[in-house]
């Protein structure tokens, strides 16, 4: 009988387990149901926060680097601006809108010379010689170089002497871009700055060796007075009806000029 007992307590167990098992596994199921979507909602939230994250992480290395960008351009830029003009008749450049590169002695070829170079050039004061500058050379087919004197009128260039050299002073219009020399104005365009006015001068019309139109600062000075070697020249220089429309013009007026910058 005993063992009847035993095998009927050992059936009602395992059922009773088996119960037990399967309703632990259904709490399980109902559990996991429960919470997935609680474990997605923060899965979900937590990536997007992340992603955000690294978004606006992005944009402001984008932002900060534009910036930097931007500040280098704006550098090599300012640092590219300038324009080079040279003053003539004065030692020194415009104050506050101009910084001096170096100043000298105006200079150019003779006047009487058929095959004269044109220009007016500015001679620095410190020349620093080349391997070559001590070549021997006799013959006369080469080119000079000689010093420049105020000539006529007189009073034009301030009642300089005629004998008076004169000097000259390359200037660097730091913050401008362009420069330009108008004759028959003492004043700028609108938009641009004056960077000094005087009298337009040139060689004499009835000398051998051609020339170019320069603008003799108002208020010239002198390098060297007293001595009459002649070489580069500067004359006034007049209007002269006739293809020059008069008016606006008038005739045998002495031009004035202004160089501006932009």
């Amino acid at each position: 009988m005993w063992q009847l007992f035993i095998i009927v307590f050992v059936v009602v167990d395992c059922q009773s387990i088996k119960r037990d098992v399967v309703l632990e596994a259904v709490l399980e199921q109902k559990l996991l149901e429960n919470v997935r979507p609680i474990l997605e909602s923060y899965i979900s939230d937590h990536l997007e926060a992340k992603y955000t994250s690294l978004v606006e992480m992005n944009k402001e290395m984008i932002r900060r680097l534009e910036k930097e960008m931007k500040k280098e351009i704006d550098n090599l830029a300012k640092d590219r601006n300038g324009v080079v003009f040279t003053r003539w008749g004065r030692k020194g450049c415009p104050a506050n809108v101009t910084s001096i590169v170096y100043t000298g002695y105006a200079g150019g070829s003779d006047y009487t010379h058929v095959g004269a170079a044109v220009d007016y050039v500015c001679l620095p004061h410190e020349p620093v010689w080349g391997p070559k500058s001590d070549l021997t050379y006799s013959n006369d087919d080469i080119a000079y170089m000689f010093g420049a004197e105020y000539q006529s009128p007189c009073d034009l260039f301030g009642g300089t002497d005629y004998m008076d050299d004169v000097p000259c002073a390359v200037c660097l219009g730091n913050q401008y871009t362009t420069s330009i020399m108008i004759p028959g104005r003492i004043t700028c365009y609108p938009g641009w700055t004056e960077a000094y006015h005087g009298n337009l001068a040139a060689g004499a019309q009835n000398h051998k060796a051609a020339s170019q139109y320069a603008c003799v600062d108002q208020e010239p000075e002198i390098s060297k007075s007293g001595v009459n070697k002649n070489g580069k020249l500067f004359y006034g220089v007049q209007t002269k009806c006739g293809s020059l429309p008069c008016p606006p013009y008038v005739d045998s007026k002495f031009l004035p000029c202004v160089v501006c910058m932009k």
